[in-house]
């Protein structure tokens, strides 16, 4: 038997999970992250045990984060750098074992005050109903790192 998913054992729609984690993320983010004892256990819900999330080199977050305690120390870091975020235009494109996904991102720097809006792309493997694998880019990740102070 597999690992237990975040959704319903007979419903293994990458859809729902992904809107789920999105829904979870903005709400950390907006409760000020680790910094402030915001949750992270709905988003580990979303999350096998064995993910990889991949962020490029010029971004204020570069590397590979292994592990769900990896990721939520990603996500510590992603709401130390943004104060706010909204997420919109979410476009899914399905594939056999996962999913490609379109985004506008309208991000707020802490340390600087700038916003950044653009665009961003993941794509994003699953595993047992749980993201796996995680592949972010973004539209000019030198301007994000611009808009950060670095």
């Amino acid at each position: 038997m597999g690992v237990k998913s975040a959704i319903e054992a007979d419903h293994t729609d990458p859809t729902v999970v992904l809107n789920k984690f999105y829904d979870a993320e903005m709400r950390y983010i907006a409760a000020g992250g680790a910094r402030e004892g915001a949750d992270f256990g709905e988003m580990a819900s979303c999350l096998h045990p064995e993910v990889v999330m991949h962020q490029g080199p010029s971004v204020p977050f570069p590397g590979d984060w292994t592990g769900i305690n990896e990721v939520e120390r990603f996500f510590a870091v992603l709401s130390e750098t943004w104060i706010a975020m909204d997420i919109t235009n979410v476009k899914y494109f399905l594939g056999d074992d996962g999913v490609a996904v379109s985004m506008r991102g309208i991000l707020t720097s802490r340390a600087t005050g700038l916003t950044l809006d653009t665009k961003v792309g993941q794509f994003l493997i699953f595993s047992d109903g749980l993201i796996r694998d995680w592949t972010v880019f973004y539209q000019d990740p030198v301007r994000v790192g611009q808009v950060c102070g670095i």
